[in-house]
């Protein structure tokens, strides 16, 4: 039965586990690879000598586009990076504008469709709006489970698959089947990180959704992008008596009718976005309007903070970046050669009809719905891009 489980999982949804892997895989270098195609996003690290000059940055993006509505600052991924501002144009459209770090130079502006924004959303909600996409995808996580908790079953003392090398001279099937434990079996625990990160997806999108962190009220004043870029210095040195641990990432711009800057960061708690560490400074009074720390933040809400460092992999720099890397790009693998492994077990039952009819009937009974629901996922894949694709032109204006 559980060989059967395995099996039926492995071929129906291998492209789609495939697709999964390989849009996650990628997606933890996108911002690298966005580095490689945008030349306004690099930085010489030797222009570099300290923390982003806030004040900087925001007086220049505040004199390059005066009018339009800023959302956020985020400071450099590394040392090569540019400091990137968001911004909102009256018609929705959004852009993103590229400043030096210290020097608050802009370099330059571009579109928010990018490998980054593209691959999370091939990977996260396969192009389709979120309410139907996410589902979706994070459905796939119950299934992988299965397969993982099936593979221990069948494969008696998997964990001998560690040392045991794909052997070759016996033929493409022995060498798939080896290959396929072999790297199983190392990637094994990461297969489970990403199925249960998951399935915690699932059940936030469909009935736990994690409690917001609170944001204070603010004065329905409206301010330029000039008189926040005044404001910004005398907020920001605020901001760091009143909580000193907070290693300031992002710049929250006050609203279109709003007086409060939000400084948001890491402070120490471990497993947490920049959104769970943040202060609020109400610029007109100069005076903390609201501050909150991951460490004090509810058991759900602790749980939903670390299952994107977990799943992402990005909690400590490019050391755990490289890791989920190589995990990602053994699990496409263990998922494609699974694949393979099951036609030629099928092939070999349709050669074999004439000695076990029955056998053979189902062998290539099972490769056509297999194949046919893979290519089914993978045709809704395709036309969902295609539904998207007037968002993702106006994402490029």
């Amino acid at each position: 039965m559980w060989f059967r489980i395995h099996s039926f999982i492995g071929l129906g949804l291998s492209l789609v586990f495939a697709f999964v892997f390989l849009t996650g895989t990628l997606a933890v270098f996108s911002s690298e690879i966005d580095w490689l195609l945008t030349p306004e996003s690099r930085v010489a690290p030797s222009s570099v000598s300290g923390e982003t000059n806030w004040a900087a940055v925001a007086r220049s993006a505040a004199d390059y586009e005066p009018d339009l509505a800023f959302d956020l600052i985020e400071a450099p991924v590394s040392p090569i990076f540019a400091a990137e501002v968001y911004m909102t144009r009256p018609d929705g459209g959004l852009r993103v504008l590229y400043v030096h770090p210290e020097t608050g130079a802009v370099q330059g502006e571009g579109a928010m469709l990018s490998a980054k924004a593209l691959l999370r959303q091939a990977h996260r909600n396969w192009l389709l709006p979120d309410r139907i996409g996410i589902p979706l995808v994070t459905l796939t996580s119950l299934f992988l489970l299965g397969s993982l908790i099936s593979a221990m079953i069948v494969y008696k003392r998997w964990w001998r698959g560690f040392l045991a090398w794909p052997r070759r001279g016996r033929g493409s099937r022995a060498f798939w089947g080896d290959l396929h434990r072999f790297v199983g079996a190392w990637s094994l625990a990461f297969g489970f990180v990403f199925a249960l990160t998951g399935a915690w997806y699932l059940v936030e999108q469909l009935a736990a959704p994690a409690p917001a962190f609170e944001t204070p009220f603010v004065d329905d004043v409206k301010l330029t992008n000039r008189e926040v870029a005044r404001a910004l210095p005398e907020a920001l040195a605020l901001a760091r008596r009143d909580y000193p641990e907070l290693s300031v990432r992002q710049i929250g711009w006050p609203g279109p009718a709003g007086s409060a800057l939000g400084f948001y960061g890491q402070d120490g708690t471990l497993l947490v976005r920049p959104r769970a560490n943040a202060i609020f400074v109400d610029i007109f009074g100069n005076k903390v309007a609201g501050r909150h720390s991951g460490s004090d933040a509810s058991a759900h809400q602790r749980i939903s903070e670390a299952a994107d460092p977990v799943h992402m992999g990005n909690f400590a720099g490019y050391w755990s970046k490289t890791l989920w890397f190589l995990a990602g790009a053994l699990l496409t693998l263990v998922a494609m050669s699974g694949a393979v492994i099951y036609a030629k077990r099928a092939a070999a039952g349709g050669r074999a009809a004439s000695a076990d009819a029955p056998r053979g009937r189902w062998g290539w009974l099972s490769l056509r719905k297999g194949i046919g629901l893979s290519l089914f996922m993978l045709a809704m894949l395709l036309i969902a891009a295609g539904l998207q694709l007037p968002g993702l032109i106006a994402l490029m204006r």
